[in-house]
């Protein structure tokens, strides 16, 4: 009998060994090695109306999915709040933004970005829009004032440095985008322009797309001419994006009259003045996706908006060039046609009136290809032809080294100044 018990405890002895070795010389999960992935949620507001917002920006790894929202557990689409392509590049900046139905004041929103390989999250107490405030431009076209000699935060300017306005511009700048060099900050002008229309009518005279680095840069954001009062336009956020060209980024909503608002019968041009500053030579592209506004009022009296759903977002674009003052190169600028539809202009540091060189063949090609693709996208210049009158390539390219089967083909006609650009998604 002694045996087998022996034989008994021997046997557990081992494998109760073994599962210790087993244990002890296994990977531990903590150490093994993962991609660093980082997915970062910005600019995020929840206001009473249901209406949340926010950005999210890739800086950390390659590129990754966005899949899905969820705002205090209840699951959206990315596409229910977006119609950008899910895929973000590292140094991308998505935008979402969904009407969820009436929030309360002061309750906290969750919000979880599901993406692949790893999500992000953050959280914001709801406010109260501040169009619930009673708008001071409704009923008055002066709007705001020109007056203000605070210094500018060229990096980041905050609310306090714009300068709104809704009547100085009419007839001056249609809706979109304007961009303004001035010898320096335009809002220490103003007092020597009584006239608030001539002081608007100077810096339209300043609208550029070119300038030095010597100048002071502007943007206008303009809502175009409105046949009465009752139009807005207000930035909700604006931020800087370092990439390939840098991009000044905004976020306005802008507001119709509904039915039944009292406004005021005159003509009016809401817009707003951004003082930004004297930049580095180089291309800057400015982006502005546009939220719509409805304002209403109740049988009550009481106002209240009502957002207006797009198919696709509502973005203006703009590119400015900055040379050196000291030694200014040439450049040219060139239409673009992505896939059959018009796209931003390209501005190249180029000069056509001497010939082409193999050099500035490629820099054409590069800046096209980095404008359309960006620049974190892998890239294989495989074939480039030119002479005089056009600039033939053919890229390969991919989101990795495993991806790279897709096709990107330029033409550029150097006498009718258009680029035309096929590609695969």
């Amino acid at each position: 009998m002694k045996h087998p018990i022996w034989i008994a405890t021997v046997s557990i002895i081992t494998i109760v060994a073994l599962i210790g070795a087993i244990y002890y010389f296994s990977p531990s999960p903590s150490s093994s090695q993962t991609p660093e992935f980082q997915l970062d949620v910005t600019s995020l507001t929840a206001l009473t109306d249901g209406q949340v917002s926010f950005n999210v920006s890739l800086t950390e790894g390659e590129s990754g999915t966005l899949e899905a929202v969820l705002l205090n557990g209840t699951r959206y689409s990315w596409s229910d709040g977006s119609q950008e392509d899910p895929t973000i590049l590292k140094g991308e900046i998505k935008y979402w933004s969904m009407n969820v139905g009436s929030l309360i004041n002061g309750s906290t929103i969750q919000v979880v970005v599901e993406a692949t390989p790893v999500s992000g999250s953050s959280s914001v107490t709801v406010e109260a829009p501040a169009s619930d405030l009673p708008p001071s431009d409704v009923d008055s076209p002066d709007g705001g004032n020109v007056d203000n000699p605070d210094d500018s935060n060229v990096d980041s300017p905050d609310d306090t440095d714009y300068v709104y306005d809704t009547s100085g511009g009419v007839g001056l700048f249609d809706e979109g985008i304007h961009i303004v060099a001035t010898s320096q900050d335009p809002r220490n002008l103003s007092d020597g322009y009584p006239i608030v229309n001539n002081y608007w009518k100077m810096l339209q005279e300043h609208e550029t797309t070119q300038a030095t680095d010597q100048d002071f840069i502007s943007i206008i954001l303009s809502r175009g001419d409105k046949p009465t009062g009752g139009y807005t336009i207000n930035i909700e956020s604006f931020g800087w994006l370092e990439s390939y060209p840098p991009i000044f980024r905004f976020q306005v909503n802008v507001t119709d009259p509904g039915e039944g608002v009292m406004v005021t019968q005159a003509l009016t041009n809401p817009l707003v003045l951004v003082p930004i500053g004297k930049l580095t030579p180089g291309e800057y592209n400015v982006e502005v996706y546009v939220t719509w506004f409805i304002l209403n009022i109740d049988e009550e009296g009481n106002t209240y908006y009502t957002p207006i759903m797009t198919f696709a977002p509502v973005i203006w674009k703009q590119t400015l060039t900055i040379t050196n003052t000291e030694d200014p190169a040439a450049s040219t600028t060139f239409k673009v046609i992505v896939n059959g539809n018009e796209a931003q202009d390209l501005t190249a540091q180029v000069d056509l009136s001497n010939g082409l060189t193999e050099e500035e063949a490629k820099k054409v090609a590069e800046a096209a290809f980095i404008q359309t693709m960006g620049e974190e996208v892998l890239r294989r210049l495989d074939t480039i032809t030119y002479d005089d009158e056009q600039i033939t390539a053919h890229y390969t390219w991919g989101i990795d080294e495993n991806d790279m089967g897709h096709v990107f083909d330029l033409n550029a006609d150097l006498c009718a100044l258009q680029i035309t650009i096929t590609h695969c998604r």
